[in-house]
């Protein structure tokens, strides 16, 4: 019991930190959506971006026009996350990542999509190798019958931090900018080539 309101505490401690950066740098930061639909707030869709573009992405995607709902890590030291990510939008959070019931994970947000949510994940997270799109983004897209959209995050100035994704914190007054790929729908004859786009679409060179 104490352990929990210690967690607890601590989740709204780190994600009221987490917040005000985010509101900070929504306030100084420039934002560009670029091919991004006018209904993109009416589909639902799976969208992915590299884990190293976390926060420019939180700055430039949320709060949220449309239900989402996540798979998140469920480390306790997330929890500060896990608080964020409600308060900008995340409707409902399904706890697992790979290697830590993320298979389960999966298998409690397909019907969640199937009955009208969204979804966000890294393809590269929470733990690399960075910049390799992994199964789950796939598997998550042709369960549900959703297409999934890449944005390709870039950053025109930030410090990138000494870890294994070498996140991106945006300077503040620099410029963010989403760039959105076509929906690709996933099916088991096409996930490679779908694979290989989203690739090429986070890394720039399908831009």
């Amino acid at each position: 019991m104490v352990r929990r309101a210690a967690v607890a505490l601590y989740g709204l401690i780190v994600g009221a930190l987490f917040w005000a950066c985010w509101r900070l740098l929504r306030l100084t930061v420039r934002v560009r959506h670029v091919h991004r639909p006018p209904s993109f707030d009416l589909q639902h869709t799976v969208d992915c971006a590299w884990h190293e573009a976390l926060m420019p992405y939180f700055i430039g995607a949320m709060p949220y026009g449309k239900r989402y709902v996540w798979m998140n890590h469920p480390a306790w030291y997330m929890k500060g996350i896990h608080v964020f990510l409600t308060w900008v939008g995340v409707q409902e959070l399904v706890m697992g990542s790979s290697g830590h019931g993320g298979k389960k994970a999966l298998q409690a947000l397909v019907p969640m999509l199937q009955q009208g949510a969204s979804s966000f994940l890294n393809p590269d997270g929470p733990y690399g190798p960075a910049r390799v799109v992994k199964d789950g983004v796939l598997d998550l897209a042709e369960r549900s019958g959703l297409p999934v959209v890449a944005i390709c995050v870039r950053c025109h100035q930030a410090w990138r931090i000494p870890t294994w994704d070498q996140k991106w914190i945006p300077y503040p007054g620099s410029v963010v900018e989403l760039i959105y790929s076509p929906p690709w729908t996933v099916t088991a004859a096409n996930r490679e080539a779908v694979r290989a786009d989203i690739e090429r679409h986070l890394n720039g060179r399908a831009l």
